[in-house]
Order: C-alpha cells, then sequence, then structure tokens
C-alpha cells in the first residue's frame, strides 16, 4: 500500500529539481479498466483521483467522463462527484463490473456508479464541471482539470497516449519525483504527456488502489499549552503506523517525537490522536505524519501547523500532582527573555536547592522535579524573574508525601 490521503504535500527526500513536475492541480491518479474482464483480479472498473496540492478541494460540481477510444465527441459519458478531496489525498470512484470474475474492492469508494470502461482504449476527462463534454478532444474544453488518453486507436491524449493495459493491470501516475511508485511520494507527476507521466501495475493484493486514506489531520493549543495533534483515516491498508513529526519555531530540522501503531488493514473509519508536551519557545510549530507501511515504505502527510504564542505576565502554577511522590511537575510562564531562578524552601523558610537558574526567551515552561532525595513534608518552591531591572516573583506550596 502507500498512503496517506493525507493527506499531503510531503515531497520528501528524493530529487527536488523535479518538483517542477507536480501538478498543481487534482489528477487522475490511476485507472482500472479490466474489471471482470478475463483473468482480472477486481470485478469492477476503477479511477483514482489524487490532490497534490495544499488545499482541500470540493468536487461537489465537478465530474469524471469517459469516452471510446475512438469516439468524435458524442459519446462522453460523465460521473458526477460528491464531497471533498483533502490535500495530498486520494478519491476512489467505483465504475461498471464485469461478468468474468474478479473480487470485490479493498477500500470503500468514495463514489459508486456503473461506467463500463473499455480495457483497449479510451478517454477519461476529470471536469470542473457537471456539463457533459461535446467534444473529440478534451483539451479544446476549458473546463478540463486533467486528462488520460489510452490505448492505439485513441484519437486524443495529452501529447501523447499511454498503451493499453492487460485486464490484470492498471494505469497508474507516477510519483512526485517521475517514479513507479505509486503513492510513496504522492501521485502528482505530470509533464501532460501521458506516455510519461503513468505506467502500468498489476493489480493484486499487494498493489491495492488506495494508500492509507487520512481524512484530516489537525493541531490544536489545549489548556494546558500542550498541543493536541488528531487524525482520522477513512480506510487503511497495510498500515504499520503513524511516526509524529514536528519542525519547532528555532529549528528547520523534522525530528520524530512519537509513534502511533496503525490497523494494517481495515476498512472502518479509526481516529488518532497525540500530545506533544514538550512545547516551550514561542512561535509556529509545524507537523507532519510519517505513514508507515508494513513492507517499511512510506509517505509523508500534508503538513499542519500551530502557533505558541507569548503570555502575557509572569506566572507561577502549582506542581501537578500535589501531593506527589516523588516526582511532580512545575509550569511557569515568562511573556519576556529573562533570567530565571526557581529555588526549593522547607518549611523553615531555609532554601535547600536550586531547582534551576539559567536565561529563559518568552515562553510556556514546565519542569519535572523529583524530589527522592527529600523526606516527606511541605516544601514551598519560589520563581525569580529579572527582566530590564524589574523582578517577579511568586511562590506555591508543595506536599511530597510518601
Amino acid at each position: 500500500m502507500k498512503k496517506l490521503y493525507l493527506l499531503l504535500f510531503s515531497l520528501f527526500f528524493v530529487n527536488t529539481s523535479n518538483f517542477s513536475q507536480i501538478a498543481n492541480h487534482v489528477v487522475i491518479a490511476e485507472v482500472y479498466p479490466g474489471g471482470g474482464n478475463t483473468g482480472a483480479y477486481y470485478k469492477y472498473d476503477y479511477i483514482v483521483l489524487y490532490n497534490p496540492t495544499t488545499s482541500s478541494i470540493n468536487l461537489s460540481s465537478w465530474s469524471i467522463q469517459y469516452a471510446p477510444a475512438t469516439d468524435n465527441g458524442t459519446g462522453w459519458r460523465p460521473t458526477d462527484l460528491t464531497g471533498i478531496i483533502q490535500a495530498n489525498s486520494y478519491y476512489l470512484i467505483q465504475e461498471g463490473a464485469g461478468t468474468k470474475g474478479g473480487i470485490e474492492l479493498p477500500a470503500t469508494p468514495n463514489l459508486i456508479d456503473s461506467i463500463s470502461i473499455s480495457g483497449t482504449g479510451g478517454k477519461i476527462v476529470l471536469v470542473n464541471s457537471t456539463d457533459t463534454l461535446k467534444v473529440l478532444n478534451p483539451i479544446e474544453s476549458n473546463n478540463v482539470i486533467d486528462f488520460l488518453g489510452y490505448g492505439s486507436t485513441v484519437n486524443a491524449s495529452e501529447t501523447k497516449y499511454i498503451s493499453a493495459p492487460d485486464n490484470y493491470q492498471s494505469l497508474r501516475r507516477k510519483d512526485n519525483y517521475g517514479n513507479n511508485t505509486y503513492g510513496t511520494n504522492g501521485s502528482g507527476w505530470d509533464s501532460d504527456n501521458n506516455s510519461l507521466d503513468f505506467y502500468k501495475q498489476i493489480v493484486d493484493s499487494s498493489t491495492p488502489p488506495l494508500p492509507v486514506e487520512l481524512t484530516s489531520f489537525t493541531a490544536s493549543l489545549t489548556e494546558n499549552n500542550e498541543f493536541r495533534l488528531s487524525w482520522e483515516t477513512q480506510t487503511e491498508i497495510n498500515n504499520y503506523g503513524f511516526e509524529i513529526q514536528r519542525q519547532s519555531p528555532s529549528s528547520a530540522i523534522w525530528e520524530s517525537i512519537g509513534f502511533m501503531p496503525g490497523y494494517e488493514n481495515t476498512k472502518s473509519r479509526h481516529s488518532y490522536y497525540f500530545i506533544d508536551r514538550k512545547v516551550f519557545s514561542i512561535g509556529i510549530y509545524f507537523y507532519r505524519l510519517k505513514q508507515i507501511d508494513l513492507d517499511g515504505s512510506y509517505i509523508f502527510s500534508f503538513i499542519t501547523k500551530v502557533e505558541l504564542i507569548a503570555p502575557n505576565k509572569f506566572n507561577l502554577n502549582q506542581n501537578y500532582p500535589n501531593p506527589f511522590n516523588p516526582s511532580t511537575v512545575i509550569e511557569y510562564n515568562i511573556p519576556e527573555e529573562c533570567f530565571v531562578d526557581i529555588d526549593l524552601f522547607n518549611v523553615a523558610g531555609i532554601k535547600i536547592l536550586d531547582i534551576i537558574a539559567k536565561n529563559h526567551t518568552a515562553g510556556n515552561y514546565k519542569i519535572l522535579f523529583n524530589g527522592a532525595s527529600l523526606a516527606s513534608g511541605i516544601y514551598f518552591y519560589r520563581v525569580q524573574a529579572i527582566a530590564n531591572g524589574k523582578i517577579f516573583t511568586m511562590s506555591k506550596k508543595m506536599i511530597l508525601l510518601r
């Protein structure tokens, strides 16, 4: 399988000089015209769309249209689309079924229609209108978003047709780097030449029509100044899991901050969430998911971002848990760059420990305090922040209870 619908404008680790060949519009990513034919793997024809952009697109007024290879413009058959295709996501359209065999599609289609697509040649067009085409060559229509002509008898195509597949093959668009690895790094390669943009792929259980379908991926700030990442999948195929990656305000490097196992193979909707508690510096944080297949291949989701805004005043929060044994969390808020000193005192007011003493930039901070070396009892922790000749001081009581 290959991945996230995610979701994705994650073009990664390969030759970035080829990025100019990535489409800036929704494309036809795969066509399987052998459904139910002799030797077919699936009983249905199907078409897959892919959105390589960074924005979701409403398909409700769009259509996918098919005409035989030699049609003169009078035989177009439209399938009206519905719903939204998310950024770097896929959209599966189930079409007509043949009578010679094949199995059900392994993923839930976004849309079901009954157009029978010829295995020997044809024209398939994505149109941002539901009006039926009336042209021999779709290039003549202003509403055409993408166009595939296949088979040696086809009378129109993007620059040059790709030859027809066998009944056990599909036509798949190359990935974002022009490689024959559908879904691994998106499926957005578009040189406006059907013979160069598509390749033939044997369809079987190891090459399903859809990657993991990521239908949403969002990040939000919680009341505790932590970031909650939430995502949802419509279907999953060979999904080992998701590595969560973050890019902090002070770094351009993506770092791995966690992992969530997937459900491997499922047609059911599943929701995930992850809490990033190590958020301190003020600024914009970027997040993405690295969806990993069971075979180790992977793809990145689209990127989501969330901003941590500087607090408007100094503050020291109550530690938690409290009472504690032996560890507790201390949180404090710094609105501007300053020197911060946090000390621990006993009930007699005698300082017994320096907890922290260093310069801070503006932000929300938390530290894990370990009281394993202390006796049970009541203690006080005090923060002093020195900025521009002014001193902010606040104290809180904590209880170590063994």
